[in-house]
């Protein structure tokens, strides 16, 4: 437990997002801050970071936990991955100590996790992993996680252990694709649309994303697509190649609920795909799934 006086501080430290939730000693979510000081930002300066982030919120003495990619090889210090071996609610067990420099600050990262396939491909997360467990802590079942974003992360669970992840760039891909190259001179808005969003999540049923892809340039030039239309598909076409690879993975899991871990407007169109496949999913907030964790991770009892 925290000395008197010392406030309860968790961080989501990513890449490019900084989130921090303020946890009263009851366990409850007090303030929520973010800001763009991702660990890309600050890279060499995180000390500083954070003493900034606590003047910002007031807080002079904390007891702070910090996921993400402050535990990076680019980050504030490199912590080792956890094997799937070691159970998402013993996470606090494996908390790694960090010297703040700073007076009356305790802090300490989350270890990621680290996965080799069937077939000897390795994967990788930080930050994931804290979110999951708050989700399990809060009345999420096992099965799979999605916490959809920049690297899209599929997590499954049985028995409060992870079984598996896998990791899909689809977000990053779609921003490299809509921005730079030749899809991006036909792509005229990146408003919603949600008939072009199905459209692209049917072609993805057919395989072969990068053929797939060029198409989505040939059906506006040959007309037969508006131009308004293009990220919409282009978006259903990424997304529904993951959650194909997904249901080809898995198989009868798909039955089970998915959890749904994310912000409003990516999570949005993932829940739109998996309501479009026939697949249950439930929504779960960020804010609330990373406090429950924190409330575990501090041994906060209720």
């Amino acid at each position: 437990m925290a000395a008197h006086g010392t406030t309860y501080i968790g961080i989501d430290w990513g890449a490019s997002i900084r989130r921090a939730y303020v946890i009263s000693p009851q366990g409850e979510l007090v303030r929520e801050h973010e800001d763009e000081e991702g660990s890309q930002r600050v890279t060499g300066r995180f000390q500083d970071a954070l003493a900034t982030l606590l003047d910002a919120l007031e807080i002079e003495h904390a007891d702070v936990i910090i996921s993400g990619m402050a535990g990076s090889r680019e980050g504030w210090k490199e912590v080792p991955f956890l094997a799937l071996q070691h159970p998402l609610r013993r996470l606090g067990e494996a908390l790694v100590p960090i010297d703040t420099g700073l007076p009356g600050v305790r802090a300490r990262i989350v270890p990621g996790y680290r996965y080799v396939d069937p077939h000897g491909a390795p994967d990788i997360m930080r930050g994931e992993e804290t979110h999951v467990l708050g989700a399990l802590e809060l009345g999420a079942d096992g099965g799979w996680f999605l916490l959809p974003g920049a690297h899209s992360r599929w997590v499954h669970v049985n028995g409060g252990r992870i079984t598996e992840f896998i990791t899909f760039m689809t977000g990053e891909l779609y921003a490299l694709l809509a921005r730079h190259g030749s899809l991006a001179t036909i792509i005229s808005s990146q408003d919603s649309v949600a008939e072009a969003f199905a459209n692209g999540l049917r072609a993805a049923r057919q395989g072969g994303l990068i053929h797939a892809a060029f198409c989505c340039r040939a059906m506006v030039l040959t007309d037969m697509m508006l131009s308004s239309h293009a990220g919409s598909y282009l978006s259903g076409l990424l997304i529904g190649s993951e959650l194909f690879e997904i249901v080809r993975k898995s198989g009868d899991a798909m039955s089970q609920p998915v959890q749904v871990i994310g912000s409003t407007g990516v999570m949005a169109r993932y829940l739109s795909a998996l309501e479009l496949l026939g697949i249950p999913a439930r929504a779960w907030q960020p804010g609330n799934t990373f406090a429950a964790a924190l409330r575990t991770l501090f041994d906060i009892r209720g």
